[in-house]
């Protein structure tokens, strides 16, 4: 319970607590097997609903999910650490573009990268690499 001075003016219960993508797979209502979802912010996270099987993988992070009743469940987790952090560096930091959605326009008119690919490793490789 939060102390009964809390701003609140009251205690009040706390019934869970959750890491924001085991939230983000919860709240998008993936709590079958088989069911995933990706959510993008600073970077990009996607988790499937494994069920019961505790599948592991040297690639992949292995974390706890749950299903519509809240029994444990497990899920896989891919991660790519920089994806909205790359378009904010293309505006704050290069001056590329002056809005997000100048992204698309600046992309078609690429006719050919002639083998220039930026990998937005930043602050490192998430999965598969890890590095």
């Amino acid at each position: 319970y939060t102390a009964s001075h809390s701003p609140l003016n009251s205690g009040i219960p706390i019934a869970a607590v959750l890491g924001d993508q085991q939230a983000a797979l919860f709240g998008q209502f993936c709590f079958d097997a088989g069911m995933l979802k990706n959510t993008y912010g600073t970077g990009c996270f996607l988790l499937l609903n494994t069920g019961e099987e505790l599948v592991s993988s040297e690639k992949l992070l292995t974390t706890i999910a749950c299903d519509g009743s809240g029994k444990p469940t497990y899920a896989l987790e891919g991660s790519v650490f920089i994806a909205g952090a790359a378009v904010q560096w293309l505006r704050d930091g290069l001056g590329l573009i002056k809005e997000e959605k100048d992204t698309e326009e600046a992309a078609r008119k690429i006719e050919d990268t002639e083998g220039v690919y930026l990998v937005p490793a930043f602050t490192g490789l998430g999965a598969p690499y890890w590095d």
